[in-house]
């Protein structure tokens, strides 16, 4: 391809679609919910229950067409979409055992440890850490379900991300696709082993493998890499890597757009080291960090003009930062202490189940208050968190 021919193709990126109004060019945008949930570990996993608990009780769960995650985001959502035909709505379009059917096996979970002993496991030969997650979860939560036992609406979407593209794998019930590598209607890939590839965080607990063979990948439009060994396994890492708030999916579907951010801040460093093992993992935090706050800057771009509604709540504020009256509490301090635990996947306290759980609940009460979405009604189930 010669220069010209680049610089006329280059040309065609920004021609094709000038005509559209859409910042995102959105040809299947809804008039609908989406709900994106981070990613963050068990620390994610706890603090997006706390999210929807409140946005149950506040009669959204229904509501919404589409939900998406990342990494310890897809833990929550694995367990909800598989869990959501058990749930019993009540005509205020409140789950009323809620707490039973979701919120409790959850928080069980969350007090088991799991990835020491899968390090561990990898060090052995033949075995892989991530094998040991994928147990660990379909043991303790979804018991050998597949993609085709979870709910078909909201339509749940699990990201991953492609090593071997550098693109994203989104997985869900009606179907599974890299753009690059092509698309399997209605796959039955086990729930277990999707969560684990959202959630293999480098480079301990990933790569997790998907075997691709007993599934049909058809080529799509623009699928360059429909071929072996791309549409015979899938090389996967965790989701927060492409899109650590899980927006790809939603943004461009969805005209109303909740998210749930457990994740925080790379912290200021006075003195950074010099050695280059250090210097490599601040870089490569700095890179992802800067690569979430370009997302979140063109979503309340979108907000501010008008091309979409969104409610954002971050484990890192406060009540007072949304500037709601009778905002449920949560202070600085304490927003400051739950944005500081820990993303591993190992046991976390009871106390620290509970911070995680408010930060979670008043976050996503305070926002959605915020932007006119929901009024002020009596936290049902507080009690429940303190």
């Amino acid at each position: 391809m010669n220069d010209l021919t680049v610089a006329q193709d280059i040309q065609s990126l920004f021609a094709a679609h000038s005509a559209e109004v859409d910042f995102l060019q959105a040809r299947k945008l809804d008039d609908t919910i989406g709900l994106c949930l981070s990613g963050g570990g068990y620390r994610a996993m706890i603090y997006h229950t706390g999210a929807l608990i409140r946005l149950n009780e506040l009669g959204f769960l229904p509501r919404l067409g589409e939900v998406a995650s990342v990494s310890g985001g897809s833990i929550t959502a694995g367990l909800l979409a598989l869990r959501w035909p058990d749930l019993h709505f009540d005509e205020n379009n409140r789950a009323v055992n809620f707490d039973e059917v979701f919120v409790l096996p959850l928080l069980r979970f969350s007090g088991k440890g799991i990835d020491i002993k899968a390090a561990l496991y990898g060090l052995l030969p033949g075995y892989t850490a991530a094998d040991s997650i994928v147990r660990a979860y379909d043991r303790h939560l979804f018991h050998g379900a597949c993609l085709q036992d979870i709910t078909d609406c909201p339509r749940f979407t699990f990201m991953a991300t492609n090593l071997q593209t550098g693109s994203g794998w989104r997985f869900g019930k009606s179907y599974a696709a890299d753009y690059r590598v092509g698309m399997i209607s209605r796959p039955v890939i086990p729930l277990a082993r999707v969560v684990a590839a959202s959630s293999a965080f480098p480079p301990i607990l990933s790569p997790v493998h998907i075997d691709l063979s007993g599934e049909s990948v058809q080529p799509t439009a623009g699928a360059d890499l429909h071929r072996e060994p791309f549409t015979m396994t899938a090389v996967l890492a965790d989701g927060g890597i492409y899109d650590n708030l899980g927006l790809e999916r939603v943004w461009k579907r969805c005209r109303t757009i909740l998210v749930s951010n457990a994740g925080r801040t790379i912290p200021e460093v006075g003195r950074p080291t010099g050695r280059w093992i250090g210097q490599m993992f601040r870089t490569l935090s700095l890179i992802q960090q800067q690569a979430e706050h370009s997302r979140r800057r063109i979503l309340f771009g979108m907000a501010n003009g008008g091309q979409r509604q969104v409610a954002y709540w971050s484990i890192d504020a406060a009540s007072a930062h949304y500037a709601v009256p009778d905002a449920l509490p949560l202070s600085t301090e304490e927003a400051a202490a739950a944005a500081a635990l820990r993303t591993r996947l190992n046991p976390f306290s009871p106390d620290e189940r509970r911070l995680l759980l408010r930060a979670g609940y008043s976050g996503a009460d305070a926002s959605l208050r915020a932007r006119g979405l929901a009024q002020n009604q009596p936290a049902a189930s507080f009690d429940f968190l303190s």
